[in-house]
């Protein structure tokens, strides 16, 4: 027995159940917490006092956030647990929906997955409008769909438009939408939640209430009358479903098209049948459809895990940021200034000229415009936050500052001088955070009067955009620091990794390897249409000559020279890559790089051919099965160096990174899963016979130990 549940009769006829895990920080399903619902269900199922059942939560923010994924773990191994999970919340909530009496589910906080499912059973559904209550179906997101009723119920209430939008995508939707759309009868304001819930209970104790909610559910616009009364109308939502789907997902996620294809057979049929083929086909689905729900469910974990970690062993105080300022007011620089304003963050914004601050207030105000535009934020609330903005073109001001983040160019000398000039100006309590991509900490903080509190944050480009945050401790940077850049980032709604100090830290380490190995094809003859389009089916998110001219080929260029100069042979660069940046071609900036840029069109450079064919030499070329295992065994290779040199010691860690900085897929669950799936014989062996390529296809000691041992990066 978990004994979550609370059950309360009042002498009017109304039962309350209050879900309430005591030691969890959510509520969650399991089987076990099923079952005690289910016992309690059964308890009061012939009670006819009872005129109306109320189900909350004890929780303050959450009503129910959905299945204990832990239980599912092992499910996806062997179908009988599948088959007791989903079978048992079907039975369960089942028995809620036939209750002789209604019942209403009340909202407050997130309500995800089976929650939602747990709500949709309910004869009625009402939501508080706080900020924190949201609705949402996201098993897709997760590998799978909802199992306990989700893909019936929620289209038969909605509207079959409005539930395949919310199925397909795993979006979310607040209190707000959910009622527009008719998910929740009723919205109330949060501060009175108590008063209008009793006053909601009032109304569904009498028949006419009841009525008056019916007739407005059961109201039907055009546009649903035409699109779901009718076949061809259902047959043109599924066909747009499905090329949405391909659109989003390249057909890569399975979940979604399995949740398509359910939904198609079922919505005409009555409900009984529709909930047993949803079962039926879900534990059909078990493991082979299903089977990249173990990837995703193991990167929530991480996510999760990550979350929590305050990235240092010691327990510390982190600094709390009121006041901040950005060295560099260009594009990245005057992006962090929005990112640190729109989080509630005094930030000055500081250049060599007042043009230069200039230039980075329009990239702010137009940052607030769009996000007003795209109705993210109201208008009044970017005014406020754009306010926190100020500029300067010195270090008036400073004094009284937390967190001080320098966004200059990559230039060690200039930074070292800039450093030099904030410490004579800041208080000695002060964080100092440099945003390099390649420079090490240890470099930059030579000289400083207390490098203890220097620390590195990178931001990935676009920062606005973009989740990760690398921070990176120098050898002298204090434990309070790094706990200090962690919490910090964590407030910037990013994702902290906290990696060791080395040329390129941890991902564009690991990714140059995998960048420069696409050039290496090409320069050996492969046509840059078939690398492209390999490396988009294997899943990356962008065609990688693209990415390299967004980058910049003279930023990639320069970067090399400093990783050849760190790592040596392993990481020299590729020829063509040294011709393409003494021709100038370097990227979108100039219009011209591996493609010729003609506003938002593109077409193929020839000069890249004919540089190319000026370094050409004969022999036969790689064959196109080689370009995904070359692609992915040197980063993989590098990677191994990486968690042996101890820049990072977690591989969901490493993977997770990853999967956030260059987009590697996350159906294949990251790096070091793939390279796990691949088993490290297959690794090892194909490393050493690509050796004839070059020193970076030398296997790594780790990977070489691990073969010895038969093990894997995650055991």
């Amino acid at each position: 027995m978990s004994n979550v549940f609370e059950l309360k009769l009042s002498p009017h006829g109304v039962a309350e159940i209050i879900f309430d895990a005591k030691n969890e920080k959510v509520n969650t399903f399991s089987v076990p917490v099923l079952e005690e619902l289910e016992k309690i269900l059964d308890s009061i199922a012939d009670n006819q006092e009872i005129r109306l059942l109320v189900i909350k939560s004890g929780k303050e923010s959450v009503f129910i956030a959905g299945a204990d994924l832990h239980s599912f773990e092992s499910a996806f191994d062997d179908p009988s647990i599948a088959e007791k999970i989903i079978r048992t919340g079907h039975r369960v909530f089942s028995k809620l929906q036939k209750l002789p009496f209604p019942s209403l589910a009340v909202i407050h906080g997130a309500c995800l997955g089976g929650g939602l499912e747990c709500a949709l059973s309910c004869s009625y559904r009402m939501v508080s409008d706080h900020p924190k209550t949201h609705l949402a179906l996201p098993e897709v997101t997760l590998g799978i769909y909802p199992g306990w009723g989700g893909t019936q119920r929620l289209p038969r209430l909605v509207g079959l438009e409005n539930g395949l939008n919310m199925i397909l995508s795993g979006k979310t939707v607040n209190a707000k939408a959910a009622w527009k759309m008719g998910l929740a009868d009723h919205i109330v304001p949060w501060q009175f939640l108590e008063e209008k819930t009793n006053a909601f209970i009032q109304q569904l104790l009498h028949s006419q209430g009841q009525t008056k909610i019916l007739e407005k559910r059961n109201k039907k616009t055009l546009r649903k009358s035409l699109l779901e009364s009718n076949r061809l109308g259902r047959k043109i939502l599924y066909r747009l479903s499905e090329k949405e789907i391909y659109s989003r997902t390249k057909g890569r996620y399975k979940a979604p098209l399995i949740a398509l294809r359910i939904i198609e057979e079922t919505y005409p049929l009555p409900l009984e049948e529709g909930l047993k083929k949803e079962a039926d086909t879900f534990i059909e689905n078990i493991p082979e459809g299903f089977s990249q729900a173990k990837y995703f469910i193991s990167l929530f974990f991480t996510q999760e895990a990550l979350k929590k970690d305050p990235g240092v062993s010691v327990p510390v105080e982190p600094r709390m940021v009121k006041e901040a300022a950005v060295l560099g007011a260009g594009t990245m620089g005057a992006t962090l200034g929005w990112l640190l304003t729109n989080n509630g963050i005094l930030t000055r914004l500081k250049d060599i000229s007042w043009e230069f601050v200039g230039k980075g207030y329009g990239t702010v105000k137009a940052l607030y415009n769009k996000g007003v535009k795209n109705k993210k934020i109201p208008a009044y609330e970017a005014d406020r936050k754009f306010d926190l903005l100020s500029g300067t073109i010195d270090y008036s001001g400073f004094r009284n500052l937390d967190f001080i983040l320098e966004a200059v160019t990559e230039n060690l000398d200039l930074k070292k001088k800039i450093f030099s000039e904030v410490e004579a100006v800041v208080s000695e309590k002060a964080l100092i955070a440099s945003n390099t991509s390649s420079l090490t900490i240890h470099e930059m903080a030579e000289g400083m009067q207390h490098p203890e509190r220097f620390v590195g944050m990178h931001f990935f480009n676009p920062p606005n955009k973009m989740p990760l945050v690398e921070v990176v401790a120098g050898p002298k940077t204090s434990p309070a620091a790094v706990a200090s850049a962690v919490e910090l980032s964590k407030r910037l709604g990013k994702t902290p990794i906290v990696v060791g100090d080395c040329p390129g830290f941890l991902v564009n380490r690991i990714f140059m390897q995998g960048a420069n190995e696409v050039l290496y094809l090409l320069q050996e003859g492969v046509d840059q249409e078939t690398i492209a389009k390999e490396l988009l089916d294997f899943g990356m998110p962008m065609d990688p000559f693209v990415l390299a001219d967004e980058v910049g080929n003279d930023v990639a260029y320069k970067v090399n020279k400093t990783f050849e100069k760190a790592y040596g042979d392993r990481m020299k660069g590729p020829r063509l890559l040294e011709l393409i940046y003494e021709a100038k071609l370097f990227g979108k900036k100039d219009s011209k790089g591996f493609y010729l840029y003609e506003g938002d069109k593109k077409r193929h450079n020839p000069e890249i051919a004919k540089l190319n064919a000026s370094i050409a030499k004969s022999g036969d070329r790689p064959k196109e099965n080689e370009i995904i295992p070359r692609f992915t065994l040197v980063m993989i290779n590098e990677a191994a160096h990486c968690l042996q040199e101890g820049i990072i010691k977690n591989p969901a860690y490493l993977d997770m990174a990853l999967i956030m900085g260059i987009g590697f897929p996350p159906y294949r669950g990251g790096l070091l899963r793939y390279a796990d799936e691949l088993g490290m014989d297959k690794i090892v062996n194909q490393l050493q016979s690509f050796s004839k390529y070059g020193a970076r296809f030398q296997p790594a000691p780790l990977l070489l130990e691990m073969k010895e041992k038969g093990s894997k990066f995650y055991p």
